[in-house]
């Protein structure tokens, strides 16, 4: 519905490809759908990324959508609340196509953007879905990384909660052998005074023979509780032991589970440098355009380029890192520290990559 046709040709030979009229306030409402030609052939567009790319009216802000590639068909259905963020008309509307450094760009069309009369726009300012996207992986790492923090937090919690645990039951052993020793001095004080009415019983005549007998058994009770009781005391002992050993585990857990917080915490802070350098060569990459917006094709010094290059390679190498991916731009491909990529005698070694056919295959 509300779909626009045109032809457009990578040779730029003709003087304009005709006028689109999109409206302020349309949400989604509009198709431009463009059949590309080279030199009056079907232009081979497969493995191409497309985009759609127009100057606004103000000469100052543009706006970049990536379009579906079918045969020599690009398609894309715009976003009218960032195209139509100023009224007016422009003639510098295009599609480009990019594929291992080479980039192509088609004749030129007219865009009217026609003025809504019953909502306000937003100011305008330039929109790119491919900084778009950059930006939302570098939130994405943020996320994640404070969600492996919040869960080291809670391992830390569990870890000091089974500590408290095993101190409790140290001290219920320990008390535990307080009784036992209570125990074992009172068998032993039983056999001293079962002795003492033996030695008694002896110095007596008939009476004592009973008094002897009455007292060894006295003080063969007395042992046996004395035996009982020292067995007590060595049980108690090793719980003692087995529950400090316990103490030393939780403890060991609970310096893993801050070690591993505190890596979530780096992770976290490195997610977040990712997030602002990927802010940052928003701005520039902004800065570079915008300087030959409305020149007529002035465009940005070399010293710009360098600097968007170098802002580049930095955000690249932090998200690599952060998700663990290879990126490739402007044909350099950066690689994950933790592929554990080496260089030795001019040889270049990535793990688990493989080499055939002149092609490298990175897993």
């Amino acid at each position: 519905m509300n779909t626009h046709t045109l032809e457009l040709d990578l040779s730029k030979d003709g003087l304009g490809a005709g006028l689109v009229r999109v409206g302020q306030g349309d949400k989604h409402g509009t198709t431009i759908k463009a059949l590309i030609y080279d030199g009056g052939a079907e232009a081979a567009l497969t493995g191409f990324t497309g985009y759609l790319e127009v100057l606004l009216p103000n000469k100052a802000n543009y706006y970049r959508a990536a379009a579906t590639i079918s045969g020599n068909a690009a398609t894309v259905t715009v976003d009218e609340s960032k195209l139509c963020s100023i009224p007016g008309y422009t003639d510098e509307a295009y599609f480009a196509f990019e594929k291992n450094g080479v980039r192509y760009s088609t004749e030129r069309f007219a865009i009217e953007i026609l003025k809504c009369a019953t909502a306000g726009q937003q100011p305008a300012q330039s929109w790119d879905d491919a900084i778009d996207s950059l930006i939302n992986r570098g939130n994405a790492a943020v996320s994640s990384a404070n969600s492996a923090a919040a869960s080291a937090n809670s391992a830390a919690t569990a870890a000091n909660a089974a500590a408290a645990r095993v101190e409790t039951a140290v001290t219920n052993a320990e008390a535990a052998t307080t009784a036992a020793s209570s125990a074992a001095s009172a068998a032993n004080a039983a056999a001293q005074s079962a002795t003492s009415a033996a030695s008694s019983a002896n110095s007596a005549a008939s009476s004592a023979a009973s008094a002897a007998s009455s007292a060894n058994s006295a003080a063969t009770s007395a042992n046996s509780a004395a035996t009982a009781a020292n067995g007590a005391a060595a049980r108690v002992e090793t719980a003692i032991e087995n529950a400090t050993n316990a103490a030393t585990a939780a403890n060991d857990a609970a310096s893993a589970a801050n070690t591993a917080k505190a890596n979530a915490d780096i992770a976290a802070a490195d997610a977040h440098s990712a997030a602002e350098d990927a802010r940052d060569a928003t701005k520039r990459a902004l800065n570079v355009i915008g300087s030959g917006g409305g020149s007529g094709g002035g465009g940005a010094s070399s010293a710009d380029i360098d600097q968007l290059k170098k802002d580049n390679a930095t955000l690249a190498r932090a998200l690599c890192d952060a998700t663990d991916e290879y990126i490739v731009i402007d044909g350099i491909c950066y690689v994950p520290a933790s592929r554990g990529a080496t260089i030795e005698n001019d040889v270049l070694s990535i793990p688990g990559a493989t080499y055939a056919d002149n092609i490298i295959t990175l897993v």
